[in-house]
């Protein structure tokens, strides 16, 4: 979401030509603070739209601040292209424009081991542990990775290797964990779980794999944004403006 003087608000040009040198600054500071509360705004409709979203949800919005030589401010969705985790821009830009979604890292890795179909994807199922954010919490995705014997990276988890040990840890945790890539007697291509009883056991789907997820939009990312500058532009503009023609009067 972008916003300038040109675009959005030009009204305000004639007023700006009377203030000379200071215009600038009056409508680069006037921009930024209005796209401020835009941002924070868009965090609120985050909180309404989704349930229990995490920290990093929320703080998956940038701002790019106006500038006196450059009279445009802008929010938007972070990418992190350099940092770690998802970057936002894949999670959310299909809860603002609907559609398909691009692949979590678990989906990159079954797919490179050959546990899953190319290209699709996981949804959670009935043996999923849930966390207070709604996914699955990372301590399952951890022992689904090592008992399967997929590694994200050199010395990051440990691996089931079949050894007398790994075999000890894995009946410590109490379930086995396999991958089925495609239907088998009945069942959906997913991962499972396995929990043993003393009078024999049961199975429950932790992913399904499917071929493809859709989004319907629920984040109004635009609309809050829009509406939140319209009503907040005209105030700091005239606050803005005030102090501007307060300061060449003394000068």
């Amino acid at each position: 979401m972008r916003i300038n003087i040109q675009t959005n608000f030009p009204d305000v040009a004639s007023r700006l030509q009377a203030l000379g040198r200071q215009a600038p600054f009056v409508a680069a500071v006037s921009l930024t603070r209005s796209m401020q509360d835009a941002q924070a705004a868009i965090k609120s409709e985050m909180q309404r739209a989704f349930d229990r979203p995490t920290a990093y949800a929320l703080n998956g919005t940038f701002l790019k601040a106006a500038k006196k030589d450059n009279l445009e401010a802008r929010v938007w969705v972070k990418d992190n292209p350099f940092g770690k985790g998802t970057p936002a821009d894949r999670f959310l830009l299909p809860q603002i424009y609907g559609g398909g979604r691009g692949l979590k890292g678990i989906e990159r890795l079954l797919q490179a081991n050959g546990l899953m179909p190319s290209g699709w994807f996981v949804v959670p199922g009935a043996g999923a542990q849930l966390d207070g954010n709604g996914n699955v919490k990372r301590s399952q995705i951890v022992q689904i990775l090592s008992q399967l014997k997929v590694q994200r990276g050199a010395g990051h988890e440990s691996r089931a290797t079949g050894s007398a040990r790994s075999n000890r840890t894995i009946a410590r945790q109490g379930v086995t964990y396999f991958a089925l890539p495609k239907v088998r007697r009945g069942l959906q291509p997913g991962i499972y779980l396995k929990r043993a009883f003393a009078h024999g056991s049961a199975l429950k789907p932790v992913f399904i794999f499917v071929r493809s997820v859709q989004y319907r939009p629920r984040l109004k990312f635009f609309e809050v944004g829009q509406a939140t500058v319209n009503a907040q532009f005209p105030r700091h503009f005239d606050a803005e403006w005030t102090k501007a023609v307060q300061s060449a009067r003394l000068r």
